[in-house]
C-alpha cells in the first residue's frame, strides 16, 4: 500500500506540471490583439533601436556629471612600504672624521623598513575651459534627449505605416477569397449547364481558368501578409513567432479622421524635432567656440598633502608609542598662457568656422522643412482625390458585375464577359483599398511634419 500510494503520488505530480506546461504552451500560442495605439505603445517599451537610444540618453547623463565631477574636490591617498635587502652606502670624505684627506669613508644611513602613508586633495578653483565644459555638457544631455525623441517619432511613424500596410494586405487577401466565392459557385452552375448541354466548353474552360488566377493571387498575398505582419512583429520589439490579430480596418481608421483637417495648415518649424535638433548643434558649436577661447585665460588650482612616515629596523609599524613624522604642504598653482605660436588663434578660427557651418545647417534644414510641408500637402490632396474617385469606381464596378452575373444567367453574356467585369470589380477593389491606404499614410507622413508625433 505504502509503494501504490507512492506511485500514485509521483503520477498525480506529473500529471499536474503536464497540464501546466500545456496550457502556458497555450497561453504563449494565443493570438496578442493589437489596434494601432497598443502597437506604437508596445513598440516604444520594446523595440531594439529605441532601447540602445535610451542606453544613450543615460549615458549622455552620466557624462554630465563626469564633467561636473572633474571640477569638484579629489581626493587620494597612497600607502608606501619598503624593505631594503642593502641599506645604501654613501661616501663621506675621511677627513671629517679624523681621517687623511682625499680618503673616504663608507657610511650607510636609514632603516630597513620604511612605511609612508600619503593624503592628497586637489581643487580647481578657476578654469574658463570647465565652466564653459559645463553648459556644453547640459547641451549634449539635452541633444541626447531630443535624439531619443526622434527615434520615438521615427518608430511611431514606421510602426503606423506597418499597421496601415499589413491591414491594406488583409483587407485585399479577403476581397479576393470573397471574389473567389463568387466565382467558384458561378464555375459550379456552369458545369451543371454544360452537363444538360445549355452552354459550350469555352464558357467552363474561362471560369476554370479564372479561378485558377483567383488562387494564384490568393497563395501570394497570403505570403505577402506574413512577411508585412513579421515586419510589423520586429518593428514593435515582439518575436515573429507570436501570432498577433489586427483589431482595425483602414476604414475604421479613416473614419476616426476629419477629412477637412487636411486642409492647408499653419507650420511653425520649431515643432519638429529635426530642427529642434538643429538648433542644438549650433549651440554645441557655440560653446567649443567659447572653450577654445576660453584658453587664453590662466587657470587656477590649489592642492593640500600630508604625509606621514616611519622608519624602523623592524615591522612594529602598528605598536603603539612609535614615532612617525609628518609633512603638510599646501601649494596654489596659476598657469598662465603665454604663447602658443598660433596653436590657439587656429583653434579658434576652426571653431569659428564651425559654428557658422551650424548655423547655415540650421537655415538650410529650416527651409527643407518648408518643402517637405508643400509635399506633404501635395500628398494629402492627391490622396484625397484618388479616394473620392476610386470610391466612386467601386460603385460602378459592383454595378457592372451585378448587370453581367445576371445576364450570364439569363445567357445574355458570355463567361469571359463575366470574367472581365470579375477582374474589373477586383482590380477597383484593390484600387479603393490602396486609396485609402496612401490617404491614411499621407496623414502620417503629415503629422510626423507637424511635429504631431
Amino acid at each position: 500500500m505504502y509503494r501504490l500510494t507512492n506511485q500514485l503520488f509521483a503520477i498525480s505530480l506529473m500529471l499536474f506540471f503536464s497540464i501546466n506546461m500545456l496550457m502556458h504552451s497555450a497561453k504563449t500560442q494565443q493570438p496578442m490583439e493589437l489596434t494601432l495605439e497598443q502597437a506604437i505603445d508596445y513598440a516604444l517599451q520594446h523595440n531594439y533601436n529605441l532601447e540602445n537610444a535610451r542606453a544613450d540618453a543615460e549615458i549622455a547623463s552620466r557624462q554630465v556629471w563626469e564633467i561636473t565631477a572633474s571640477g569638484l574636490p579629489q581626493v587620494s591617498g597612497t600607502v608606501g612600504y619598503q624593505y631594503f635587502l642593502d641599506l645604501p652606502t654613501s661616501l663621506i670624505p675621511a677627513e671629517f672624521f679624523g681621517g687623511q684627506p682625499g680618503e673616504f669613508s663608507e657610511i650607510q644611513f636609514g632603516t630597513e623598513q620604511n612605511l609612508t602613508a600619503t593624503l592628497s586633495v586637489n581643487q580647481l578653483i578657476f578654469d574658463g575651459s570647465y565652466i564653459v565644459g559645463l553648459q556644453a555638457a547640459r547641451i549634449f544631455r539635452e541633444l541626447s534627449r531630443q535624439n531619443y525623441q526622434r527615434s520615438e517619432i521615427e518608430i511611431k511613424s514606421l510602426v503606423t505605416e506597418s499597421y496601415y500596410l499589413v491591414l491594406a494586405t488583409t483587407q485585399n487577401l479577403e476581397i479576393v477569397k470573397e471574389n473567389l466565392g463568387n466565382i467558384e459557385k458561378t464555375l459550379f452552375e456552369t458545369e451543371k449547364l454544360f452537363e444538360e448541354g445549355f452552354t459550350d466548353a469555352i464558357n467552363l474552360d474561362q471560369l476554370s481558368l479564372t479561378v485558377a488566377n483567383l488562387k494564384n493571387n490568393i497563395t501570394g498575398l497570403e505570403r505577402q501578409k506574413k512577411l508585412t505582419t513579421d515586419l510589423l512583429k520586429f518593428q514593435i520589439g515582439l518575436s515573429v513567432d507570436k501570432p498577433v490579430v489586427l483589431t482595425e480596418t483602414l476604414e475604421q481608421m479613416l473614419a476616426q479622421i476629419s477629412l477637412e483637417a487636411f486642409t492647408m495648415q499653419n507650420f511653425d518649424p520649431q515643432s519638429h524635432i529635426d530642427f529642434r535638433i538643429m538648433l542644438s548643434q549650433e549651440k554645441m558649436q557655440l560653446m567649443e567656440l567659447r572653450r577654445q577661447k576660453s584658453f587664453y585665460l590662466p587657470s587656477i588650482s590649489g592642492s593640500y598633502t600630508r604625509q606621514e612616515s616611519a622608519q624602523r629596523n623592524e615591522f612594529n609599524f602598528f605598536e603603539s608609542g612609535q614615532s612617525w613624522f609628518p609633512t603638510s604642504i599646501v601649494g596654489l598653482n596659476i598657469n598662465i598662457p603665454i604663447f602658443s605660436s598660433g596653436l590657439r588663434s587656429s583653434r579658434v578660427k576652426q571653431a569659428q568656422l564651425n559654428f557658422e557651418k551650424a548655423k547655415t545647417n540650421t537655415r538650410m534644414i529650416e527651409q527643407s522643412l518648408l518643402l517637405e510641408k508643400q509635399e506633404a500637402d501635395n500628398q494629402i490632396e492627391t490622396a484625397m482625390d484618388k479616394y473620392n474617385s476610386e470610391k466612386d469606381n467601386l460603385r460602378l464596378a459592383e454595378r457592372i458585375l451585378n448587370r453581367t452575373t445576371i445576364m450570364h444567367k439569363e445567357g445574355l453574356a458570355s463567361s469571359l464577359e463575366l470574367t472581365q467585369a470579375s477582374d474589373q470589380l477586383l482590380t477597383t477593389q484593390a484600387n479603393y483599398i490602396n486609396s485609402i491606404f496612401e490617404l491614411l499614410n499621407a496623414k502620417n507622413k503629415l503629422d510626423k511634419v507637424l511635429g504631431k508625433l
